[in-house]
């Protein structure tokens, strides 16, 4: 829990800085929230992320919304919000959720983790 506390407590700096900039260049801040700040800070903390701490993602996923909306001046509808998640080939703006992706990321890690004592028997150490 010490080290979700700390991470997010660095992602948060992060988003006050960006909203920093967005009051100089939305543009810019909108690419770096999208690229540094949102939810690529922190996907590799969501796969080990147990279920009863889900609720710390979404508090971030609302700290994203507030950047978005301190760097642009638009406080998005629901379901304005909920494109602007998808990605830019779907026609969002790539912020995606990282509350909303925990689970299959989190799914993906115990998948990935029961692959590794057969692993350990085709290559075994010499």
């Amino acid at each position: 829990r010490a080290v979700l506390d700390r991470k997010m407590s660095e992602a948060g700096f992060l988003l006050k800085r960006l909203e920093d900039v967005g009051q100089v260049d939305t543009q810019v801040a909108l690419v770096l929230l999208r690229l540094c700040g949102g939810y690529c800070k922190l996907v590799h903390l969501a796969r080990a992320v147990p279920p009863f701490s889900q609720s710390v993602l979404q508090i971030f996923d609302q700290d994203v919304q507030k950047c978005f909306t301190s760097c642009t001046g638009v406080h998005p509808s629901n379901v304005a919000w909920k494109q602007a998640q998808l990605s830019l080939s779907r026609g969002g703006l790539g912020l995606r959720s990282l509350s909303h992706h925990a689970r299959q990321l989190l799914l993906h890690h115990y998948v990935s983790l029961a692959w590794v004592p057969t692993l350990v028997h085709i290559f075994p150490r010499k």
